[in-house]
């Protein structure tokens, strides 16, 4: 018994049930497998070779079979469990969130989207709480011919999370709604937070959370105010800015100045100093020479 299912499945139940004992399970890396031994999931079972004790024997269960309809009187099971990180699973709200922007307190709706890294951190907590009796579970809906897909489990979570904190997260970090692009990463790990206990609930970790776009309302007359506001002010700031870069221009300018004329003045100083020095070296001079 080896897993032959996909590297996009997270849990897969292997067809064979009901197997002899001593039969071979083989667990791949990142891998685990799962054995269910009637209707209990025994034992957790990490990469390499393994031997299976299902009391069902061979010949001795020819006769046991008969003897309960044709039924193996004990029933057994396997599941692998895929632990690779899947990349990429994309997410998104399924409706606007209400935003008040901080600046003008004028209300906007905004949507979010994006992707994720999703990993198997707990596999019996998974397959006991969310698989249950299927055949599996993938990220995907019907995939392998699956009942239920993780997209359809976790969306009213991942929607619900992202709606609650996206508005609060924007405020709480101060971006600017028409700056948000520069501020993804930081929004991203804000709203990660919020998701993980849900997830790990589960038996689910959340390796990386990323926010791709945040749609903004283009045409809601509302936002076009908003940013007729963020030009003019950006606008003023650049006033403000060469304003600033002209009187420190000026401040440096007459810093020179002053630097140069105290420079001027103390060369007068020195020649004036020496030109009295010299003028008394030569009335010693001359009052030597005189005396003499």
């Amino acid at each position: 018994i080896k897993y032959e299912g996909n590297n996009s499945t997270f849990i897969w139940k292997h067809p064979c049930e009901d197997f002899n004992t001593t039969t071979q399970l083989i667990v791949h890396e990142s891998q685990e497998a799962i054995f269910f031994m009637n209707g209990q999931a025994l034992d957790l079972f990490g990469p390499g070779r393994h031997t299976l004790e299902t009391q069902n024997i061979p010949v001795l269960g020819k006769a046991l079979n008969k003897a309960t309809g044709d039924k193996s009187p004990f029933h057994c099971e396997v599941y692998f469990i895929n632990k690779t990180v899947q990349m990429a699973l994309k997410w998104g709200t399924d409706s606007k969130v209400r935003f008040i922007d901080p600046l003008t307190g004028v209300p906007l709706e905004i949507g979010a989207c994006g992707e994720m890294n999703l990993k198997v951190s707990d596999s019996r907590k998974l397959l006991l709480k969310l698989v249950g009796t299927m055949k599996g579970i993938a990220w995907e809906a019907n995939r392998e011919g699956f009942t239920k897909s993780l997209t359809d489990s976790f969306k009213p979570l991942i929607s619900t999370a992202v709606k609650t904190n996206l508005a609060s997260a924007l405020k709480q970090s101060e971006i600017d709604i028409l700056e948000i692009d520069e501020r993804l990463e930081e929004l991203s790990g804000a709203l990660c937070e919020k998701l993980i206990p849900g997830f790990e609930e589960y038996g689910l970790t959340i390796p990386q959370f990323y926010v791709t776009t945040v749609v903004l309302p283009e045409n809601d007359p509302n936002f076009k105010k908003i940013r007729e506001l963020h030009t003019i002010s950006f606008q003023k700031r650049m006033v403000e800015a060469e304003t600033e870069i002209r009187t420190a221009k000026a401040e440096a300018e007459a810093e020179v100045t002053a630097a140069q004329r105290q420079i001027e003045l103390e060369r007068q100083t020195t020649e004036t100093e020496i030109a009295r020095r010299e003028a008394e070296r030569e009335l010693i001079k001359a009052q030597t020479e005189a005396q003499a």
